[in-house]
């Protein structure tokens, strides 16, 4: 091989075709020297590669026409102290990692990381990664991962397509970025657990998540940035954190533009946020916010907002526009604002309530609904301010602390200039309602109507009684009034507990018109929410859900389903509680609308128990529990019937019977409905006797009303596979064939076929009226790799759906990039979606042992995944099974990970190697299904290949039989090539010589 001299460095040639030149990047570096330079000719390079000397790689043609690309293993690896490369793509897919940085410098100009994988690029262990002109993509996970003590600089990068984050700071990890574009991404930058980075002259635009997070004591200094249409937060400082910004520019933003919270701080310097639909600055939690010469304009909401010990500090800012209040100080907050103007707000311009404490200094406040107003505890002070043209009150001081007003102009307000202490009131402020909310008188004769529909509902005598009661309490109240006698105390928000199906927003929303007829609500209307009407992914998001559904159920009811999800931290296991922020939320605004709005909430007992305890100002509103019992087998006959009724259907009087029957003998577990059930188990019979009558032309309409005993359906399997399906014998034998029909794997025949017999045992005892044994259908698969663990596990779902055990039998393949996530509570969220996917099949781990095997120090995310896997098997009992997959001894170490494996798992699998004449049936398989055939003398050659052939822990067996045919087919071609006129047999015939010989055995030390 040739190369060329540059002064004392020498230039190596890569080219795919051309002469004199390396066929590969990877031969080119071992035969480089340091300081040597590797030209790349346009093509494409799949390979692995390894810089581990100090070379220049540098790619020829336009962008993109030399492209490297691998799969699993990173495509580009530094472990070397300086490289330098330019003008290649990388291309990556089905791996960790990209380009990974152990050490060094590495020189990125003009290329492009294109991956799917979990990060693109990776720094290190104090490297340096540099990179101009660059793009990344990686629709798959992150861009730029920065940490251990690395650095990165980028300038005039792109990123686009990221999956996650286009750049992570984590452990001391500093990346700067100048001049850089990050779009089409869920998030842009995060700092992380003492994370640094600063952006400059960036632009970040339609950004699906948070656009910058700087969390866990980091700091990030942004200057002459722009963010704009971010689906989330713009930017959100937690745990300690102390970024930056100046000169920025924040533009439509769905939530909050600056969330601070969890003792943090922000310093805002000249930076302007306009459309955000959320707050536009929000400080919470002991966190600290100062403002100085910042623009804030058209908030959807109040625009500066400090709550829960939350700082804000403002000097020569300007708040425009907006929906809420310009400047907001709530529960123990302290805000100071100097000099500022706060035009055109749609409520307050500024205002301080709850124990909170406001100081104004100079500045204006004009044209707002209302001007500066102090309430409830809020104490204070305003000196100097302009306060004027505003439609409600200018300056009012409606707390019970000092407020000091000192030299202020307060004029043309619309209400009073100035109201004080002990002063009159010509006029409402901003924060009082003009609606009438006084509730229409009662209607006598409505009640009636309403009582007796509750009266006409199937079962449910306790909660007829306890609706009855609340009624008579009511009653008596008005009665008491007229009389000048004290109300006794009546909570009317109530707890609906049981388990679903049973009417609990049928007797909601009869409730809410019980109490318009009283006379106690005003409209009665049901808004009927849930978990995700209340929660926002955002800090901050779920205060305004939970308030905007809790508005449109002023007058009426507001029905909360399965609201113990709100108080079981469903926020993925990281990050603030957002549930129990609704839920704080709730508790306020019950108390400040308490004779508006009715609140009923509803879910399973034992959890409705974990709920009131959430927050303790639950327990005191929500006095009374109604309990909502199963309905009876022959109430469940009722419900029935009154569909029928309703459908222009009857029961024969044996169908009732055997409806009767079905109901007592049907499982009660968490599949079932109540009247759901029922309703099910109506439209299945209509579906059975459309299909018994549809070959009866003369049906007439007696036959068309009837449902008899046979339109009824069997009953669904508990034990053994509650919802499956029915058993085909036919497609049993089926796969029992194919399964015989493997080569070798007689243990694992053995197996499979025992367990395939004690399940279908099990259901026809089942079907007998006998108990059936507790079969665990999880699997563990021990053996190498290459031995038909995925063929069997196919199989094996294929038959648990023949015999009725799965419903579709779909085998879900995972390894552990599947099921852990990048960071606490991601794990859970990966392995839950995988499992979901699963359902109705079966989910088949792959080298299941690397979950319990620790990769590093820190939060074992690997054991979260089998934590959570565990509860979920559980929890899901009849809808999956879950085959484990490994080498022998590894698989051991899986199974200790967790004391529920073992139970879960107690059949074991177990693959052998193949032996030689196995390996070379499996050739033959697929050399005939190919359309080659081995002549005698190629099978006694594969054969000797195979006896002679060293046998390491990573052998793949079948893998490696492939991997020879696919050689001995190569070497067949180059045979062949030259022939003029070959004959069918030459095209078809593999021979002896087609054969690669062994590997040498690697010499030992």
């Amino acid at each position: 091989m040739t190369t060329r001299m540059t002064g004392v460095r020498s230039v190596l040639g890569v080219s795919p075709t051309e002469p004199d030149c390396f066929r590969t990047v990877g031969d080119a570096i071992s035969a480089a020297r340091d300081g040597d330079v590797i030209a790349v000719r346009p093509g494409v390079y799949p390979e692995s590669i390894v810089l581990d000397r100090d070379v220049t790689l540098s790619g020829s043609g336009s962008p993109g026409e030399v492209r490297i690309e691998a799969a699993g293993a990173p495509v580009l690896r530094v472990t070397v102290e300086h490289v330098e490369v330019s003008g290649i793509e990388f291309a990556h897919s089905g791996g960790e990692v990209a380009v990974d940085l152990r050490s060094g410098v590495l020189n990125l100009d003009e290329c492009v990381v294109a991956a799917d994988s979990e990060v693109a690029v990776v720094a290190r262990r104090g490297g340096v990664f540099r990179a101009g002109a660059t793009t990344v993509r990686n629709p798959g996970g992150a861009g730029v991962l920065v940490f251990d003590g690395a650095k990165a600089e980028l300038t005039g990068c792109t990123f686009t397509s990221v999956g996650t984050t286009a750049v992570v700071a984590r452990s001391g990890g500093t990346p700067t970025m100048v001049d850089c574009v990050v779009a089409e991404a869920k998030g842009a930058v995060l700092a992380a657990d003492g994370g640094r980075g600063e952006l400059r002259r960036c632009r970040i635009t339609d950004i699906s998540g948070t656009a910058i997070v700087v969390e866990e004591s980091s700091e990030l200094t942004v200057t002459d940035t722009d963010l704009s249409t971010v689906d989330g937060v713009g930017v959100l400082s937690a745990g300690g954190s102390r970024p930056v910004l100046r000169d920025c520019r924040i533009t439509d933003t769905t939530a909050q533009a600056i969330v601070v919270v969890q003792n943090a701080s922000v310093e805002l310097d000249r930076v302007t946020v306009d459309g955000a639909r959320g707050h536009a600055v929000q400080v919470l939690d002991g966190s600290t916010a100062d403002l100085t010469d910042c623009v804030v304009t058209g908030a959807a909401h109040d625009a500066v907002v400090a709550g829960a010990d939350g700082v804000i500090r403002m000097a020569g800012c300007e708040i425009t526009g907006g929906v809420g209040h310009g400047v907001l100080a709530e529960r123990q907050a302290r805000i100071t604002v100097r000099d500022t103007r706060v035009v055109g707000a749609g409520a307050a311009g500024v205002l301080a309530r709850d124990q909170t404490r406001l100081e104004v200094d100079g500045g204006e406040v004009r044209e707002c609904q209302s001007g500066v107003v102090w309430r409830g505890q809020a104490g204070g002070s305003i000196t100097g301010c302009a306060v004027r043209d505003n439609l409600g009150d200018g300056i009012a001081v409606l707390s019970e602390e000092d407020v000091q007003v000192t030299d202020c102009v307060a004029e043309r307000n619309l209400g009073d200039d100035t109201r004080l202490p002990g002063g009159t009131r010509s006029a409402l402020t901003a924060d009082e309602s003009t609606v009438d909310t006084k509730p229409p008188a009662g209607d006598a004769d409505e009640l009636e109507d309403l009582l007796a529909e509750l009266s006409e509902l199937v079962g449910l005598d306790g909660v007829k009684r306890e609706v009855e009661t609340l009624v008579r309490l009511h009653q008596m109240s008005e009665r008491r009034a007229q009389a000048g006698l004290p109300s006794p105390p009546l909570s009317r928000h109530l707890v609906f507990t049981g388990a679903p199906g049973t009417g609990k927003t049928t007797v909601a929303r009869l409730y809410g018109r019980i109490l318009t007829a009283l006379g106690v609500l005003r409209s009665g209307q049901l808004v009927e929410v849930a978990r995700p009407d209340l929660v926002a992914s955002v800090v901050g998001g779920t205060a305004i859900k939970t308030t905007e559904m809790f508005t449109k159920a002023i007058g009426g009811v507001l029905f909360i389903d399965e609201a113990y999800t709100l108080s079981a931290g469903n926020n993925g296991g990281g990050g603030p509680d957002f549930g129990r922020e609704a839920i704080d939320t709730l508790v306020k605004l019950m108390e400040d609308h308490r004779d508006e709005v009715v609140v009923i909430v509803a879910g399973y007992t034992n959890d409705m128990r974990s709920f009131l305890a959430a927050n303790p100002g639950l327990s005191s509103r929500f006095s009374r529990t109604i309990e909502f019992a199963d309905y009876s087998s022959a109430e469940l006959v009722t419900i029935v019937e009154g569909l029928c009724r309703g459908h222009d259907y009857r029961l024969e009087f044996e169908t009732r019977a055997a409806l009767h029957t079905y109901f007592t003998n049907l499982p009660r577990d968490a599949a079932f409905g109540n009247g759901r059930t029922a309703r099910k188990v109506f439209e299945e019979m209509l579906g059975r006797q459309a299909y018994r009558l549809a070959d009866d032309p003369d049906a007439g309409h007696v036959a068309l009303t009837r449902l008899l005993p046979d339109d009824l359906g069997p009953l669904p399997g508990s034990s053994v596979g509650a919802g499956a399906g029915r058993v085909d014998e036919e497609r049993i034998e089926q796969l029992l064939s194919t399964l015989r029909g493997l080569v070798g794997l007689d243990e694992v025949k053995a197996e499979v076929s025992d367990m395939v017999d004690l399940l279908a045992s099990a259901r026809r005892r089942q079907a007998m009226g006998l108990p059936a044994p507790s079969v665990s259908r999880h699997l563990i698969f021990a053996g190498p790799p290459g031995t038909g663990k995925t063929t069997v596990a196919r199989l094996y779902g294929s038959l648990l759906a023949a015999l009725g055990v799965l419903a579709q039998g779909q085998v879900t393949e995972v390894a552990r990039a599947d099921l852990v996530g990048e960071y606490v509570g991601h794990t859970a969220r990966r392995t839950t979606e995988a499992f979901d996917r699963a359902r109705g099949g079966v989910l088949f781990i792959d080298e299941a042992y690397t979950l319990s095997s620790s990769r590093g120090s820190g939060h074992d995310f690997g054991r979260e995944a089998i934590d959570t896997l565990v509860k979920l098997m559980e929890d899901h009992r009849d809808e999956v099974v879950v085959i484990a997959a490994g080498y022998e001894r590894e698989m051991g170490g899986f199974l200790a990970a967790n004391p529920g494996l073992s139970s879960r798992f107690s059949h074991r699998v177990r693959f052998a190697d193949y032996t030689p004449d196995e390996l070379v049936t499996i050739v033959n398989q697929h050399a005939t299904t190919a359309g080659y055939e081995c002549t005698g003398p190629t099978v006694a050659a594969l054969r000797t290949h195979f006896a002679k052939m060293r046998r390491g822990e990573s052998f793949g067996n079948g893998r490696y039989a492939r991997q020879i045919l696919d050689e001995a087919i190569a070497h067949h071609a180059r045979r062949t090539r030259s022939l003029t006129d070959p004959t069918m047999d030459d095209l078809c015939l593999l021979l002896p010589q087609d054969v690669p010989p062994p590997p040498r055995p690697e010499p030992t030390a």
